[in-house]
This record gives structure tokens, C-alpha cells and sequence, in this order.
């Protein structure tokens, strides 16, 4: 009786912290460290976050704690942690949000898990990186770092209890970086390298990092938990010298994950994804990562926990606890033209790009989805990112050919307007969707909605396959809610990473009547160009759909081992 009324008390709880709870935020943020590199972006991303959460998302201010600079020291920031229970109720949604610096462990003798990612927060009065080593080397950094094990675990698992919490961490948990970020600009990160062991950490940042132990489950029910970049992955401070070629939602200094949650939270980037007036978790994941994967940033925004852990369903909930910012919500409307950017020395080239359908051509300091570089031995398709797709000889029908198949992709999705969402991820979900040469990986998808699933592949030559399905037995509908893994669960099954390497592009599409041509689409079983019968069958499938289907879409980046 007794776990049953538990159980009753959970439901009403998150029933109530979707419409009633009083928001409770703790904002820090930190430029001017006393010991380690200098940052610009996180203090206005903590000033801005402010105003947009009473502006937009009825927070008051009085609920509101900021931290900045000086005031985020070690013991300070511990303070307000444990201050959250004090000045939030049962009942309430409470945010937590860091911006700054954050590091890594890498050597297996140092533990430093963040919420399933593994990092720590560096306070404004942190040691410097040679002092960090000693200290680690003395199993103290927990006396100077906000470990999130150490730290943060306790206060979450307290607080969780009875209230719906959100952790955002606009910060690095990587020491190296894997994916290429466009040659000739400076990026600005924020990252402290820490040499914790002999070799542990590898100073150079185009190296692959040494593979690490794998991440302990999510200890989490009720968290949902969003960082900047996956542990691969260094986070982006975008500077006043960054903003000529990365403009900011206002024109300030801030981080790339907080620019970009501000436009989203400010209504200037629709995330309401299903139209029903509200923003969940995991539509506002889902639009964040696919505006960020289109801008030069070079890593990828997490939510945890991942689909498989996520039991409880988090990702489901209203934004903040309502999900209905003042002012109401735009429904989310995809654009389908391809943006695709030109140096100089390639501007002969401007007329013939033009000349195809849905092709954009913009100059070399513009936004574009797509990039043209010039290379030894002929011309490199980039993504937005500078992440290398392909390499062609010349601008023929080869290079003409992959960019046919994004604009092809991005009309073929334009005319949904659904009513639920599917969510596709990688596993594992740490990886930021790159992998390396040797590495194995599956996909997990989930509908919210009993629905057929259609996977699609565009590979880096633009032609066209069919991951899911491939037989008659996979064209039932996928239970709502329940997870696929493709190719299979075993681990015989997963996808291993061998060449060619580059950018796929997945289309995961969800449809909720039941397909009257399935045979055509099962009999793709490689690769095939777009305007092949075959591919037209899928154009055919999804106008039958009349709009009434679901999709996402993800760039699978791959490289070769240094």
C-alpha cells in the first residue's frame, strides 16, 4: 500500500511541475579566472539567460541567483548549491546553469563525472592547469574543482526527490578534439588542458584522446541534464572577434550552446516541433543541435538522459516545467534552401552552382548549411562546420550530385506537419554522433506515436539507402515510445567505422498511415542515385502521407585514426 501511494505521489508531482511549479534558477557564469585562460562569452550569457527566463519564461527575479567573475568561487558555488533545497519547494522546477570552463579525466585513477559525462565545473579561483596536475596526483581536485560526482550528485539526487530539475552546462568536457573546425578561423574554447597523469591528457588538440572506461549509468530520474559538447568534443566562446562571422542572437560575446538555447527561448528559432503549443525537452534538443550542426561551431550539443535510460520519460516534459513561454509558441517551418559558401578563389564557380534546384550561393563569411574549398587535386565539400564530407576532381556531375542529394532530402521532409516527434540518437550517446576508425555505434529511434519507420541514408557521394526496412517484417508499426536499435542489439550487429570516411546523412521519418507501395522500398538494398525509380517511390510514399508524418535528421561524421 504503502509503495502505491509513493508511486501516486510521484505521478501528481510531475503532473503538477508541469503546469504549476515556481521556477527556481542558480546562473553562473565565468570570464575572468584568476588562474587559467580568459573567457568573453560566459557572462553575458548569464545576464542574457537572466532577462530571457523573466522576460519569456516567468521566472522572477527574486528566484534567481547569479553568480559571476569573482562571486563564483569554489566555496561560493557550493553554497548555492546546497542553498537550492532552501529556496525551492516540493513541487518546484529548479534550473542549474554553468558557463565557463570546464576539463576532463582521461587517466582511469580520476574520477570527474558530470551527470554521466565525465568533467567538473572550474570555479573562478581554481588553480592553475600545472597545480591541477599535483592536486590530482594527491586525489584532492575535489577540494578545488565542482566535481560532479563529488558536487553535484548529491545535491540532484536531494533535490529530485520532489522536484523536476534542469542541468545546463555551456562548457567543455573533452581535452581533445576530434572533428575539424574550419581551417583559417581561430576558435575560442573552453577548455583548460590538465596533465592529471603521465600522458593521461594529450596536449595536442587534433589527437585523438586515449579511449576512456565506459560512463556509469545515469544515476537520475527526474534531471534532465544539456551540455555544450559530447566527450569528445571542446564547447565553442564565441568572441567580439568571432561576431563578423558568427553573429549572436544580440550581438554579444556568449558561448555557442547559449546562443543559440537564447534564440530558441526567446522564440526567434521555433522549437514547438509537433505543434502542440508547447516545447518539450527533446524538441528543444532537437533544435538546437540542428542549428548548431549548421554553423561552424565543430561539436555537438547532449541530452541526457539518453533515450534508453530515460525511463521516467523526462525528455517528454514541458520546457522549465510549462513549456508555453509569454507570447506562445511558433510552430517550427524547416527551410529547404541549401546555403552553400564560395571563397573567393571558387567564385567563377557562383553560376553553376546556381543553375541547380534549391542551391543558395553565399560568400565566404556568411552562414551556409554547405562549403566549397579548393584542395590538392580538385575541390572539398565541407559541411557548415568545416566538418570534410567528400572530395570531387572538379565541379561536375559528381559534386553536382551530392549537393542534389541535400537539397533532394530537405524537400522531401518539408511538408510535414505532424502531430507527435520521433527522436533518433546514436549509441553511445556521448559521442557527439563522431566516430573513429574502429569505433561501433547502433542507432536508437523512438516515436511518440505508433507509427511505420522509414531510415534513410545519404552518403557522402549523395546517393541514397534504406536502413530501416529492409524486410517485409520490419514494415509493422513501431510501438509508441518503445526503442529500435538498428541494426540489432547484439553487439555483432553494430555498425563498425571502416572507409570511406567523411558525413552521412541520416533521415529517420515516422509515419503514422500505413504505406501502400512498402515492396518498392525494400528492394534498395545499396545505394542508389537520386531520380532512380526506386527513389521516386519514396517521394511517392511520403506525398501520400499528406504532411501527416514525423522526422528528424543527423549528420554521422567518421574519421581515420591520426
Amino acid at each position: 500500500m504503502k509503495a502505491k501511494l509513493l508511486l501516486l505521489w510521484g505521478i501528481l508531482l510531475l503532473v503538477a511541475n508541469a503546469v504549476y511549479a515556481k521556477p527556481v534558477a542558480l546562473l553562473i557564469g565565468i570570464n575572468e579566472y584568476q588562474n587559467v585562460g580568459q573567457l568573453e562569452g560566459a557572462v553575458s550569457d548569464v545576464r542574457s539567460m537572466q532577462k530571457t527566463l523573466i522576460d519569456r519564461w516567468n521566472f522572477k527575479a527574486a528566484d534567481i541567483k547569479t553568480l559571476t567573475n569573482q562571486e563564483a568561487t569554489y566555496a561560493n558555488i557550493l553554497h548555492e548549491l546546497a542553498a537550492l533545497k532552501q529556496r525551492s519547494a516540493e513541487g518546484d522546477f529548479v534550473l542549474v546553469y554553468f558557463s565557463g570552463h570546464g576539463t576532463s579525466a582521461l587517466d582511469s585513477h580520476v574520477n570527474l563525472p558530470l551527470p554521466y559525462s565525465s568533467g567538473a565545473f572550474i570555479p573562478v579561483d581554481s588553480p592553475s592547469p600545472d597545480q591541477l596536475g599535483d592536486l590530482a596526483r594527491q586525489n584532492r581536485l575535489s577540494d578545488v574543482l565542482i566535481i560532479g560526482q563529488t558536487h553535484l550528485r548529491p545535491v540532484l539526487l536531494e533535490l529530485e526527490k520532489t522536484r523536476q530539475i534542469m542541468v545546463i552546462a555551456d562548457s567543455c568536457y573533452s581535452g581533445n578534439m576530434v572533428r575539424a573546425i574550419t581551417p583559417g578561423r581561430k576558435a575560442h574554447f573552453r577548455q583548460v588542458p590538465i596533465n592529471f597523469a603521465s600522458d593521461a591528457m594529450m596536449q595536442n588538440s587534433s589527437t585523438v584522446r586515449p579511449q576512456k572506461a565506459a560512463a556509469a549509468a545515469y544515476p537520475y530520474q527526474h534531471v534532465m541534464f544539456l551540455s555544450a559538447a559530447s566527450d569528445r568534443e571542446p564547447a565553442r566562446d564565441i568572441q567580439t572577434s568571432d561576431l563578423i562571422a558568427l553573429p549572436t542572437v544580440d550581438n554579444q560575446p556568449h558561448g555557442a550552446l547559449t546562443d543559440t538555447l537564447l534564440r530558441v527561448l526567446k522564440g526567434d528559432i521555433s522549437a514547438d516541433l509537433d505543434g502542440n503549443g508547447k516545447i518539450d525537452y527533446a524538441e528543444l534538443h532537437q533544435t538546437v543541435l540542428q542549428f548548431m550542426e549548421g554553423r561552424e561551431y565543430g561539436h555537438t550539443p547532449q541530452r541526457l538522459p539518453s533515450l534508453a535510460e530515460d525511463t521516467k520519460h523526462v525528455a517528454m516534459l514541458p520546457l522549465f516545467g510549462t513549456g508555453i513561454p509569454k507570447g506562445g509558441n511558433k510552430v517550427a517551418v524547416f527551410s529547404t534552401q541549401v546555403a552553400v559558401r564560395l571563397p573567393a578563389e571558387l567564385a567563377n564557380l557562383k553560376s553553376t552552382l546556381e543553375k541547380m534546384n534549391g542551391i543558395k550561393v553565399v560568400g565566404a563569411s556568411d552562414q551556409a548549411v554547405l562549403e566549397l574549398a579548393k584542395v590538392s587535386g580538385g575541390l572539398e565539400l565541407r559541411a557548415g562546420s568545416g566538418d570534410p564530407i567528400a572530395r570531387f576532381p572538379d565541379a561536375g556531375q559528381e559534386l553536382a550530385q551530392r549537393l542534389h542529394a541535400e537539397a533532394w532530402w530537405r524537400n522531401l521532409v518539408a511538408s510535414a506537419r505532424p502531430s507527435f516527434n520521433i527522436h533518433l540518437e546514436t549509441d553511445p550517446a556521448t559521442q557527439g554522433n563522431t566516430f573513429v576508425e574502429g569505433d561501433s555505434f547502433a542507432f536508437h529511434v523512438q516515436t511518440e506515436a505508433d507509427a511505420h519507420l522509414l531510415i534513410l541514408n545519404i552518403d557522402a557521394t549523395g546517393n541514397v539507402s534504406v536502413l530501416y526496412p529492409q524486410k517485409a517484417t520490419e514494415q509493422a508499426r513501431s510501438p509508441a515510445r518503445q526503442i529500435l536499435v538498428l541494426p540489432g542489439k547484439s553487439a555483432q550487429e553494430r555498425i563498425v567505422v571502416t572507409p570511406p570516411f567523411g558525413l552521412d546523412q541520416v533521415v529517420a521519418i515516422a509515419l503514422p498511415n500505413t504505406p501502400s507501395n512498402w515492396y518498392g522500398i525494400t528492394q534498395i538494398n545499396a545505394p542508389t542515385a537520386i531520380g532512380q525509380p526506386a527513389v521516386r517511390g519514396i517521394e511517392k510514399l511520403l506525398a501520400d502521407q499528406q504532411g501527416r508524418f514525423a522526422w528528424q535528421a543527423m549528420g554521422i561524421r567518421t574519421y581515420a585514426k591520426p
